[in-house]
C-alpha cells in the first residue's frame, strides 16, 4: 500500500499521514477541545499543544473490519500521552504500545496499576509508566487524570487490591472528559460519576447477548445504557464507543440515534466517522 493510499483508507474519514498530520498540526482554539475517532474505543483528544490517545488500538490484522489508519511507530511520534483502561488486545495492545515506545521517547503510558508489570516485559522503561489507581489523581501536564472503576462485567483487582479494569475522567482547563473504557452499568455507577462533572462521555454502546456470553465476549453498556447514563451524570456531550471493530460484537449507532430522539430529546450526542475531528466548546 503506497502512501497516497494510506490517507484515504476504506472506512476511514481520514487516515495515513493526513490524520498523523492534522493531529499534529492541529491549533485548537482557546477554550476548546479537539477529538478524533480512531475506531472501536480509541480516540485521540487534544488540549493546548497536548495529544493524548486513550485506548488506542493500531495492531494490524485479519480480525479489524477498519483497517490500521497509521501504524504504532508513527503514533509514537506524536502522542504525548497514551492511556490504557485495561488489557484486553484492543484497549491495551502490546503491539500499540511497544511500538509507540520503541518509536522515540516522547509518549508517556497511562496503565491500571496491576499492569504495569506488563509494560516492563514490553521493554518500556518505568519512568515512562504511571500506574493508575481508582480515585488517586495524576498530573498530566496541566492536566488532571481522575481514574475511575469500571465493571467488566464485574470489579477485578489484584491481589493488592487495586482494580485491573479502570475508566479515565480526564479534567482540562477546556472541559472534562470521561471515557469509561470496557464497563456495564452497576448500581452506583451514575451517583458515583456525577460529582465529577464529565462535560464530554465516551461510552461503549455494544451491549452484549447470550451468544456472545456463550463464547465468552464480555458485554458492555447497551445504546440505552449509555444515553440514560450520559444524561443522569449531566454530560453536555455523548459520544458512542465500541461499536464498528470486530464482526459479532458491534452495534448499529442509529439505534443510540433513535433512542435519543425519543427519550432524550435536546441532549447533544455525536456519532462519529473514524479519522473525524470534532472541536469541542463547552
Amino acid at each position: 500500500m503506497n502512501k497516497q493510499d494510506r490517507n484515504r483508507l476504506p472506512g476511514w474519514y481520514k487516515s495515513g499521514e493526513a490524520l498523523l498530520r492534522e493531529m499534529k498540526e492541529t491549533r485548537v482554539p482557546e477554550g476548546m477541545l479537539a477529538i478524533w475517532y480512531l475506531g472501536q474505543a480509541g480516540i485521540a483528544v487534544k488540549s493546548g499543544d497536548i495529544l493524548f490517545g486513550i485506548d488506542l488500538y493500531l495492531r494490524e490484522n485479519d480480525h479489524r473490519q477498519l483497517p490500521q489508519p497509521f501504524t504504532p511507530e508513527e503514533a509514537g511520534l506524536i502522542f504525548d500521552y497514551c492511556l490504557c483502561t485495561h488489557n484486553h488486545e484492543d484497549h491495551l495492545d502490546s503491539v500499540t504500545v511497544a511500538g509507540m515506545a520503541a518509536a522515540g521517547s516522547k509518549t508517556r503510558f497511562v496503565v491500571p496499576a496491576p499492569w504495569t508489570g506488563l509494560m516492563e516485559e514490553l521493554g518500556i522503561s518505568a519512568e515512562r509508566v504511571l500506574g493508575a489507581k481508582a480515585y488517586e489523581e495524576l498530573s498530566l501536564d496541566g492536566a488532571v487524570l481522575v481514574p475511575t472503576p469500571a465493571a467488566h462485567e464485574e470489579f477485578e483487582y489484584d491481589d493488592a487490591g487495586n482494580l485491573t479494569c479502570l475508566g479515565y475522567l480526564l479534567r482540562m482547563k477546556e472541559a472534562s472528559l470521561y471515557h469509561s473504557g470496557d464497563t456495564i452499568e452497576w448500581e452506583s455507577m451514575a451517583a458515583d460519576l456525577t460529582p465529577l462533572k464529565p462535560d464530554i462521555m465516551c461510552l461503549p454502546i455494544n451491549g452484549s447477548d447470550w451468544k456472545r456470553k456463550h463464547l465468552n465476549i464480555i458485554g458492555n453498556l447497551d445504546a440505552r445504557e449509555a444515553a440514560d447514563l450520559a444524561d443522569e451524570c449531566g454530560a453536555d456531550l455523548l459520544i458512542p464507543l465500541h461499536f464498528d471493530m470486530f464482526a459479532g460484537n458491534g452495534e448499529n449507532p442509529a439505534h443510540l440515534a433513535d433512542y435519543m430522539y425519543a427519550d432524550h430529546k435536546g441532549h447533544k450526542y455525536h456519532i462519529m466517522v473514524p479519522g473525524e475531528r470534532i472541536f469541542y466548546l463547552r
